[in-house]
């Protein structure tokens, strides 16, 4: 990693919500079955892949896609016993989930926020925490408080927003205004506009 990080070794930041594998792939194997006994015959299996960043980390093996299908919570567990689930950034790659992008943008995490109480159960980091992401997934947004911009100190690369066909719009439909009527000097009451658009 060539960003400037001074003497500190970062650790990387476990993610928000992080799955221990980005992809899973069922696919089915034809083979040409020989035999001096019973004949020679196509016949197929299934392979039950287990992937994350591109590479796959758990591999097994079912006579059908409705058997694979059966197995998979199964094989999931499996591999997660076995120590192949990881909920951290790893490597030079993306932080972003389903990204296998390598990382050209480093943020140092400012805080740990609680997820039951994030407004107050928050605490500034003392450690070198680290987060990276390729250019594309490197505007993080602000509906978070872990993984948001507020939260990242820049230390290298070049951060932009996402590309136009990444974007989609809230499934809410609109925007809600909110102002704030002060009454009797000390009272909040909040004031909402009906939602734009839709």
């Amino acid at each position: 990693m060539s960003d400037n990080l001074g003497d500190n070794k970062p650790q990387r930041a476990l993610k928000p919500d992080a799955q221990a594998f980005d992809e899973v792939r069922i696919t089915t194997i034809p083979r040409y079955k020989t035999s001096g006994l019973s004949g020679d015959e196509w016949r197929i299996s299934a392979k039950i892949e287990f992937i994350r960043k591109g590479r796959v980390m758990h591999e097994s093996r079912a006579s059908t896609v409705e058997h694979a299908l059966g197995f998979v919570m199964g094989e999931y567990y499996k591999a997660c016993d076995e120590g192949k689930a990881y909920y951290a950034g790893e490597d030079d790659f993306c932080d972003q989930e389903g990204c296998s992008e390598l990382a050209t943008v480093t943020y140092r995490v400012k805080k740990r926020f609680s997820r039951d109480n994030p407004f107050e159960w928050n605490e500034e980091l003392k450690e070198l925490t680290i987060r990276r992401f390729c250019a594309k997934h490197s505007k993080r947004g602000d509906c978070a408080f872990d993984d948001a911009d507020a939260n990242y100190e820049l230390l290298g690369g070049e951060s932009r927003g996402p590309d136009p066909d990444d974007i989609s719009p809230s499934a809410f439909g609109g925007v809600v205004s909110v102002h704030l009527e002060i009454k009797d000097g000390d009272n909040q009451t909040p004031a909402s506009d009906p939602p734009a658009g839709n």
